[in-house]
């Protein structure tokens, strides 16, 4: 018989229980913190407990097996449920709190996060800081969905209209019409655990069923996808430009040309890879908005021979 989901619940909540109990046995573990909650909206599909376990300086043990990565993570099990832990050191807990990588808070923006232990009485005025910034920062969380969109949006109208790939291009789309709903909810303020499509059906219903529930429902064809492609294309029209105020505003007050690893390093404390700003880019000359040009670049620091990189220059609408 099948588990019932209240019944999950309870089995997930029991094994963290008892978990946090041995954390708070050892002296080296500060705190705690839930990543996701475990709530029936949630459970149903999750088969871990996803964790971060504050530790203090200089007690981390490395296996062989975390190789270079910095970051050390850990499977671990209670009452059968398995949980998926990173160890931090609470000096780069500091830093993660204070510092670029704040967007560690904001990785996921549907994801909430939960100190459910907490052995330091600075760690938990940290975490309260951190975590309320993260989850305001609308307009950093909008520029990253808009140019996911734009990426989506790039690739499919190739699939559709040079290769002719149906299929794949219908992937593309799916994916952009994923784009605008965690846009949309993110647009209305909320932190949702949920799908963000189920969500955009109650924030968005129209745009929704037009970008998702339709494509999906009907026969796939050239015209078909076409129309949705169209869609999100009108979509970007009017929402676009002003969700990717952030790079306007800088190469505005630059009032240069600015390469794009400029730019990329200027953003390198979100989720925006430099591919996806290339592509906000190429979509904002499009539109008249920047003109698009090249400027030198070296490879290594030793490089005497330089290539060219792509550069951007704010377009006076005046």
């Amino acid at each position: 018989m099948a588990e019932t989901t209240p019944a999950k619940v309870a089995r997930f909540g029991k094994a963290l229980r008892l978990f946090l109990e041995r954390v708070g046995a050892d002296p080296n573990l500060l705190a705690a913190v839930l990543v996701g909650s475990l709530t029936e909206e949630t459970v149903w599909r999750r088969d871990s407990i996803c964790l971060w376990l504050i530790e203090k300086d200089g007690v981390t043990k490395r296996l062989r097996a975390d190789g270079e990565d910095p970051r050390v993570f850990r499977t671990l099990v209670e009452e059968g449920v398995n949980l998926h832990v990173e160890l931090i050191p609470r000096g780069r807990f500091k830093r993660m709190v204070e510092g670029s990588a704040r967007t560690a808070f904001r990785y996921s923006f549907f994801a909430r996060r939960q100190l459910v232990y907490c052995a330091d009485p600075s760690l938990d005025k940290w975490f309260e800081e951190a975590d309320t910034l993260a989850r305001r920062d609308q307009e950093c969380e909008l520029l990253i969905a808009t140019t996911w969109l734009i990426r989506a949006r790039r690739h499919a109208a190739r699939l559709l209209e040079i290769k002719g790939d149906l299929e794949l291009a219908f992937q593309e789309l799916l994916g952009g019409a994923h784009c605008i709903a965690a846009a949309e909810v993110i647009a209305a303020g909320e932190v949702h655990e949920g799908l963000a499509i189920d969500r955009a059906l109650t924030l968005a219903p129209a745009l929704t069923r037009e970008v998702y529930l339709e494509p999906l429902a009907a026969p796939r064809s050239a015209e078909q996808l076409g129309k949705t492609l169209a869609a999100l294309d009108r979509y970007l029209e009017t929402r676009g430009e002003p969700r990717l105020a952030p790079v306007l505003r800088y190469l505005r007050k630059a009032r240069r040309l600015v390469p794009l690893s400029e730019l990329a390093d200027h953003f390198a404390h979100s989720r925006l890879f430099p591919w996806h700003l290339e592509s906000a880019c190429e979509w904002l000359e499009t539109r008249g908005r920047l003109g698009k040009f090249s400027a030198p670049f070296g490879l290594t620091k030793l490089s005497r021979v330089e290539v060219e990189e792509p550069a951007y220059l704010w377009e006076d609408e005046g």
